[in-house]
């Protein structure tokens, strides 16, 4: 004779609780900060003049002997300025190269210290103020 079989119900085993893990935040800044370099000279406010500056480059060896314009500036710290000039065309198609220009000393009585496309010489690197040695230089 056949035996039933005793079954049995599954017994149910709850799984374990394991409380949820709070991790902190961070937060990182998006940008970096920069630091700010030497600001460059302001526009020259009571001189000297496009035309001054103009009249101190014209006939200067190695210049050439045409009509010049201020492009840029002039930029003033002290008694040095910046600015930059180029040949007046004589047509829209004509491009020339930009001749940048560093003077010293007072409106009426101005003297070149460089001309060029590069006048960052060791005489503006050493003895003009921040201000024309960032516009002349970059620094």
């Amino acid at each position: 004779m056949p035996t039933n079989p005793v079954i049995t119900p599954p017994v149910y085993t709850p799984p374990l609780y394991t409380p949820p893990v709070v991790v902190p935040t961070t937060t990182t800044p998006t940008t970096t900060p920069t630091t700010q370099g030497p600001s460059p000279a302001p526009l020259c406010t009571g001189g000297p003049s496009a035309q001054q500056l103009i009249a101190v480059v014209e006939g200067t060896p190695g210049i050439p002997d045409e009509p010049l314009k201020v492009t840029t500036g002039p930029f003033c710290s002290g008694e040095w300025q910046f600015a930059v000039m180029e040949i007046v065309a004589d047509d829209a198609e004509d491009k020339y190269e930009p001749l940048a220009v560093v003077t010293t000393g007072k409106p009426a009585t101005l003297k070149l210290i460089e001309a060029g496309a590069d006048v960052c010489s060791n005489e503006v690197q050493a003895q003009a103020p921040v201000g024309i040695r960032v516009r002349a230089c970059g620094a």
